[in-house]
């Protein structure tokens, strides 16, 4: 269970309490006794007063003796009152050997009282200091953890882009011209965000189909042609063009001109493969390659 957890009871009214308190005890021990013994005519040594003051003393230390000791000394008044008694005379055996050794027993509670409240008074002034550490350590910690995460997850996507950057540039620095097509097309589609992209080589009426990739999902029913197609990025060999980049689905904030000019890089990369004499158009079309 953490510091901050646990509870601390702290009394709203203490002088309050400590007055109903000696008042109760004063009318049970001081002012009833008196009562009875003046009806009496006995003396009571100790007057039962001092059970009164020194339960207050052993409970709030000197305060609970003093509160105590003027409670228990006017219900001793108020008892002689009551019961047709002189006051001094009652007052005059309170000097007595029992009643002065009671004073003493009640005013050595008081002061060992007194010297736990003070020490546990310092201990909650500690247990305060360290609540208030254990929340800001605790507000700290969950900060870190919030960072480590984010740390985390950035690695993990350094990884993985560098992985499928590496792949990529595989594809594309090799002497398959379907699979430097396919590698531009990925790496188009990462760029953008596009659905679906095609890369078709040739001039005119002469252009067949290298790559595709079709991320629209099986209830796609238009067909994916040039006319309809939200870019197109010429692929250059010098001055001719010999094929095209064509992308469908391009989120309008990606339409922009560091867009189009990444596009631009990634068609003359795939240029040089696709100009090699592996795509020359005696060879068979590629096959189409969907993905959903």
């Amino acid at each position: 269970m953490w510091i901050s957890e646990r509870p601390v009871r702290r009394d709203e009214h203490p002088l309050r309490r400590l007055a109903l308190e000696a008042a109760g005890l004063a009318a049970a021990l001081a002012f009833l006794p008196e009562v009875a013994g003046a009806r009496a005519g006995a003396f009571l040594e100790p007057h039962p007063g001092w059970i009164a003051v020194l339960l207050l003393a052993a409970r709030y230390g000197s305060g609970g003796f003093f509160a105590g000791l003027g409670a228990s000394a006017g219900a001793v008044g108020i008892g002689s009152t009551v019961a047709g008694t002189e006051l001094m005379t009652r007052w005059s055996r309170l000097d007595s050997g029992p009643n002065l050794i009671a004073f003493g027993a009640c005013l050595a509670v008081s002061w060992i009282a007194s010297w736990h409240l003070r020490r546990q008074a310092d201990l909650d002034e500690r247990y305060r200091a360290l609540s208030d550490q254990d929340s800001k350590a605790q507000a700290t910690i969950e900060t870190l953890r919030g960072a480590v995460a984010t740390l985390r997850t950035r690695v993990d996507r350094s990884l993985t882009s560098l992985s499928f950057l590496r792949d990529v540039a595989v594809r594309l620095e090799g002497t398959d011209p379907t699979a430097a097509a396919e590698g531009a097309l990925d790496l188009a589609l990462a760029r953008t965000g596009a659905s679906a992209a095609a890369v078709k080589v040739g001039v005119g009426t002469f252009q067949r189909l290298l790559a595709v990739r079709d991320a629209r999902g099986p209830r796609a029913l238009t067909q994916l042609s040039l006319q309809s197609a939200d870019l197109t990025v010429p692929i250059r060999n010098g001055n001719d063009r010999v094929g095209v980049i064509a992308l469908w689905g391009i989120p309008p904030s990606a339409l922009d001109k560091a867009a189009a000019n990444d596009l631009e890089i990634i068609a003359s990369w795939c240029a040089r493969v696709l100009t090699g004499p592996e795509s020359s158009p005696s060879e068979p079309a590629a096959k189409e390659r969907r993905v959903v």
